[in-house]
């Protein structure tokens, strides 16, 4: 038989399947179904239900003989199996992503950001490489708290993690710091790039246009800059050593006016 497997109505398994029937079949299940047979026999769907939720399903094709009593049993049982698998393991990825992320801007947390921050720097110094660190955090933050309330303050600060977030490479790490602070971590990264990139996101949170209409309707939207410093970690850094060199860079842009970049 050919096996397909199917998450939330998205083939994952293999990498194509050009039989629409089992397409049109699909859009049929919901978190009721039994099983559902063609009527040759030859196509079996067999739904992956988890505490009354539809999860995916296994589609089986038979390219031969028809689907026997003895496969189906089987397939049932696998199908519940497997649904139950999946449930664990996406309330397990969900305790992980609370357990590790920030809430309001999906940044690491500091606990794991420090977890991040020690593994980087010790895969700098193990293989020899370019780490960079930027410390940034969001100019005049209190204004925006004391002007417009803690939920326009909140909506900035989702909104600038975001911004940033577009701009980092995949294996870059953000974490938010503190506060309205967060930290970077760039690995492969030397300072004159690591500046290059404060410079791209200095730009874009200065160009991005918060919407704050919906908590004041009499105001449309709101601008905000950032400050950044910016350190390339060394032989002799520890973790603790080089975010102090790019936090004292920070400190050293926000006492030189704010909205820039220091190394």
């Amino acid at each position: 038989h050919l096996v397909y497997i199917f998450i939330n109505n998205e083939l994952v398994w293999p990498s194509a399947c050009k039989d629409e029937k089992i397409f049109e079949l699909i859009k049929c299940l919901n978190n009721n179904s039994e099983y559902i047979l063609t009527p040759d026999k030859k196509i079996g769907l067999f739904p992956m239900i988890s505490e009354n939720k539809l999860l995916g399903c296994i589609v089986t094709k038979s390219t031969d003989n028809i689907l026997s009593e003895k496969e189906i049993e089987y397939l049932e049982q696998l199908s519940n199996q497997a649904a139950t698998t999946l449930n664990r393991a996406n309330v397990y990825a969900e305790i992980l992503k609370h357990a590790t992320l920030d809430a309001l801007t999906s940044f690491y947390n500091r606990r794991q950001l420090e977890e991040r921050l020690k593994q980087e720097v010790s895969s700098a110094k193990r293989q020899k490489r370019n780490l960079c660190a930027i410390m940034t955090d969001i100019d005049f933050f209190k204004n925006v708290n004391d002007t417009y309330g803690h939920a326009a303050g909140d909506l900035v600060l989702k909104t600038v993690s975001h911004v940033i977030k577009t701009q980092l490479r995949d294996y870059d790490v953000a974490g938010r710091y503190g506060g309205e602070e967060f930290a970077l971590l760039l690995p492969f990264t030397n300072i004159e790039e690591a500046e290059m990139v404060a410079e791209r996101l200095r730009k874009a949170v200065e160009t991005k246009k918060i919407d704050i209409s919906k908590l004041h309707p009499d105001k449309k939207d709101i601008s905000v800059t950032i400050s950044l410093g910016a350190a390339q970690y060394t032989a002799d850094d520890t973790e603790e050593t080089l975010i102090q060199k790019a936090d004292k860079a920070l400190y050293s842009a926000k006492e030189n006016g704010r909205n820039k970049v220091t190394i």
